[in-house]
């Protein structure tokens, strides 16, 4: 599936990475499935609520992942995606990832953060038999 995000919804993202190093942040990307691509159409910035190895872990709070899924629904959308950021690490999946990833309908976007700056973001979508990733088009 193809990504769509606003220039807009980078920056929040790219942003939020920032601010959280040298620790990992994490959110929900709120949106539509429309001809085949997820069409962002809010990015929620969530707490990393982890009490250990922040540095290389995110944990979100289940509540605020139920608070997702009941604005999404106020609006007419779904919770079609995870972001989170990797600190001087590439944003590629890592295998506590793939462990973790809950869902293989979602997008999950991964933000590199390098010394404190925001480098690359990419997308990525687990596959059916949860084997791998594989990178998705960002548009």
């Amino acid at each position: 599936m193809k990504v769509k995000l606003t220039r807009d919804q980078i920056e929040a993202i790219k942003s939020h990475g920032e601010r959280a190093y040298p620790e990992e942040c994490g959110g929900l990307l709120l949106g539509v499935v429309e001809e085949g691509a997820l069409s962002v159409r809010a990015v929620l910035q969530l707490e990393n609520i982890r009490k250990d190895s922040r540095h290389n872990r995110v944990e979100l709070d289940p509540l605020d992942y139920v608070r997702a899924e009941r604005e999404a629904a106020k609006r007419g959308l779904g919770v079609w995606g995870y972001y989170h950021s990797h600190p001087d690490h590439p944003a590629v999946p890592s295998g506590f990832d793939l462990e973790h990833a809950p869902f293989t309908e979602w997008s999950y976007l991964i933000v590199s953060i390098s010394a404190g700056k925001a480098g690359d973001l990419r997308a990525w979508s687990l596959r059916g038999d949860r084997s791998q990733f594989d990178e998705e088009e960002m548009i």
